[in-house]
């Protein structure tokens, strides 16, 4: 579901979601993986952030499509 009245909110939650994937990612090369914690946080924030930046991206093209 998405909510045409929000379109900068999910314009916002693209960017805040890009963010998060980098800096897990920069947690990764400067940290590196060590042990089950940092495994959960990697797939927890990674998946988090990817869910948000495709439902974001999909709640944006269906708003421009209603107009």
């Amino acid at each position: 579901m998405f909510d045409p009245e929000k379109l900068n909110e999910y314009k916002i939650r693209i960017l805040l979601s890009l963010l998060i994937i980098l800096l897990v990612i920069f947690a990764i090369f400067y940290r590196g993986i060590s042990g089950i914690a940092s495994i959960e946080v990697i797939f927890v924030g990674l998946l988090f952030s990817i869910v948000s930046l495709l439902h974001a991206s999909w709640a944006i093209l269906k708003i421009k499509k209603l107009q």
